[in-house]
């Protein structure tokens, strides 16, 4: 699991654990505020990022702009 305190901020913080040690983890990072926290295998063996927001990336909503 991943527990990620202010997600996209220059200070994020990116803490990865199990559900037995992740507590210790994050309380040893001093993170007390509201983090988002993601589990599941999807966090496994990351082989490409989403495109989504890619400017030469389309969908069925929005065409690719060339640069």
């Amino acid at each position: 699991m991943a527990v990620i305190y202010k997600a996209t901020w220059e200070d994020q913080q990116i803490v990865l654990g199990t559900l037995k040690d992740i507590s210790q983890k994050v309380k040893e990072k001093g993170i007390k505020r509201t983090s988002m926290i993601l589990v599941g295998d999807f966090l496994k063996d990351v082989e490409a990022y989403s495109r989504l927001y890619d400017k030469e990336f389309s969908h069925g909503f929005r065409e690719r702009k060339d640069l």
